[in-house]
């Protein structure tokens, strides 16, 4: 993530090795290639990033450039110092840096799975929420499939995708912007063109994510079907937060978007908002939604993966459903009429899955089952159990349902962050 405290659990960074959605392999250093993207110094590793898709048999390769693995007890160590000087220098945390979180796999290859596997229906059989997330991946794969319709004229329109709090190497957006390279298989003609941007609260972050969007492969053509840039952007619910989120706005070409007076809106440019491991930054809440909100387009859709970590995703769902209505109009004082009729509709619609990754769900059940079996052996070690609260990884799913009103919306976010318990 790209905001908040250098806060981590030190159980949740060295007990368990993630689910590991993505095949992820360090490369040989003489197999690095261009000594700019690793460095001298050597502290940098080249990590090839493979999905394999489980009903066409498609596959993804993208590589990032990540911080040099360490000793898990000198990476803590490390990182606590090095999460005490970002504060001093950047305002933000520095655990982007540590790592690649084993959340933003999980979202990778969810959104992976989504694209090239269809509707993968014989997968979803058995999750409780089977039919909401055939619909969500119908959705998603709208917005970033190139479905040729004789009805649809605009369908080539650009897919504007932002990934928030992207940290060192961002993933899910740029596996997306590397589908439409593979030469291997015919899956480049199944994407719109991408407009992907990464940001990050750290200005490392943003470096070295803009090493990463220079490796992605070109395609037969020589050219990317996607365009990858990465900035910074701070959590910020105060006015310089909502003059960043408009520059982060204008970066991409805006889709149009009518409202109920048949005008066209620039309330928000991307169709698709990705956030990994971030909502755990419990006091950035309202910074965080704010920045979905207003760079998110209405009807568009906010994607955010994390494990649960206590009481910090429940928190952020009051948080949203405080800003949707009913509102006391004695919270609405300052509003404009307009303002107070438009903000009756809500906001957001929420919607938060366990099982969507199916490889996720049936580790979940067998560690379970495993870590029962563990704590009825005295001899085990409490710190190799692996304990959904920190681990399993769930979808936490916003689809934005009018524009956003900085005056109602944004005051309501910030006035429940700053007296909630």
């Amino acid at each position: 993530g790209g905001n908040g405290s250098g806060w981590f659990h030190e159980h949740s960074m060295n007990s368990f090795p993630g689910f590991q959605v993505l095949d992820r392999t360090v490369l040989p250093r003489e197999n690095n290639g261009d000594e700019s993207l690793t460095g001298r110094d050597e502290n940098w590793d080249i990590v090839q990033n493979s999905y394999t898709s489980t009903t066409e048999g498609h596959k993804v390769h993208f590589l990032t450039r990540e911080v040099k693995g360490q000793h898990p007890q000198q990476s803590t160590i490390k990182s606590r110092m090095e999460a005490l000087l970002s504060h001093r220098n950047f305002g933000v945390d520095n655990t982007g840096n540590v790592r690649v979180w084993d959340a933003e796999g999980t979202l990778t290859g969810f959104l992976l799975s989504t694209v090239l596997d269809g509707d993968a229906v014989r997968e979803l059989e058995g999750y409780e929420q089977a039919r909401d997330l055939l619909n969500l991946r119908k959705t998603l794969r709208f917005m970033l499939r190139d479905v040729s319709a004789a009805d649809a004229p605009l369908i080539k329109a650009t897919c504007n995708m932002l990934e928030l709090g992207a940290g060192q190497a961002g993933l899910a957006g740029l596996a997306m912007a590397s589908v439409g390279t593979e030469r291997t298989v015919h899956i480049n003609s199944l994407m719109k063109p991408l407009h992907v941007v990464l940001t990050d609260g750290h200005p490392q972050c943003v470096e070295n994510n803009d090493a990463c969007a220079n490796m992605i492969p070109k395609n037969n053509e020589d050219v990317t079907s996607a365009q990858v840039e990465a900035r910074l952007l701070l959590w910020d619910s105060s006015p310089k937060g909502a003059e960043a989120c408009h520059q982060i706005n204008k970066l991409v070409k805006s889709p149009l978007q009518l409202n109920t007076n048949n005008c066209i809106t620039d309330d928000g440019s991307y169709q698709l908002c990705l956030a990994s491991d971030c909502v755990h930054f419990q006091e950035f809440h309202d910074g965080l939604l704010n920045t979905i909100a207003r760079t998110l387009a209405v009807d568009g859709v906010a994607l955010l993966c994390q494990p649960r970590r206590g009481t910090s995703i429940q928190k952020f769902m009051a948080l949203v459903n405080a800003v949707n209505p009913p509102q006391d109009d004695n919270q609405l004082s300052g509003a404009t009429a307009h303002d107070k009729d438009l903000t009756k509709c809500p906001l957001f619609e929420m919607t938060l899955y366990e099982d969507f990754v199916t490889k996720v769900s049936k580790m979940h059940k067998a560690l379970l089952t495993s870590s029962a079996t563990c704590a009825q052996n005295s001899s085990s070690k409490n710190s190799s159990r692996y304990d959904p609260n920190w681990h399993q990884p769930l979808l936490l799913v916003l689809h934005k349902m009018r524009p956003y009103s900085e005056e109602v919306d944004g005051e309501l976010a910030r006035q429940h962050v700053k007296t909630r318990l």
